[in-house]
């Protein structure tokens, strides 16, 4: 019997000492949502507040060429945020949640110049987020082109 209590007690401990996942300041839709306006919004600072704070920054272009760090792919968007012409749409096509990854994919519509009225260049661009001390980053964004008439 002077036993029993402790046995009794020995799950609740347990129970206490399991991992609980560190809370999240922002979903993975709200960092989401945030960085894709970023993007559209020419908004340098949003992006770096979006993307990884690590060194390993997967970023693949239409043609294949890829960067692997988190600096090239912040030099690039200085640049590219730097030309005020260029307009980019992104249609939703599918969003996905894990546990720490999260994947959402966009159809896009690229037009360099914004001069329309001519259709831009349709691509893919899948965007990959990993949860880092609590906070969705951007790890992984790949851009493809579309050749085909259908998809």
């Amino acid at each position: 019997m002077k036993y029993a209590l402790p046995l009794c007690l020995a799950p609740l401990a347990l129970g206490a000492c399991q991992s609980v996942p560190y809370p999240s300041s922002a979903s993975f839709r709200e960092t989401l949502d945030r960085h894709v306006a970023a993007i559209q919004s020419r908004d340098y600072q949003g992006i770096v507040d979006t993307i990884t704070t690590g060194d390993t920054l997967t970023l693949i272009f239409p043609n294949g060429e890829r960067y692997d760090t988190r600096e090239q792919f912040l030099a690039f968007h200085r640049e590219w945020f730097a030309d005020p012409a260029w307009v980019m749409v992104l249609e939703p096509v599918r969003v996905w949640e894990g546990r720490d990854y999260g994947y959402a994919l966009y159809r896009t519509s690229y037009d360099p110049d914004g001069a329309g009225p001519t259709p831009g260049r349709p691509a893919y661009l899948s965007l990959g987020f990993q949860l880092e001390d609590g906070q969705w980053r951007l790890v992984h964004d790949q851009n493809t082109r579309i050749e085909t008439a259908t998809d």
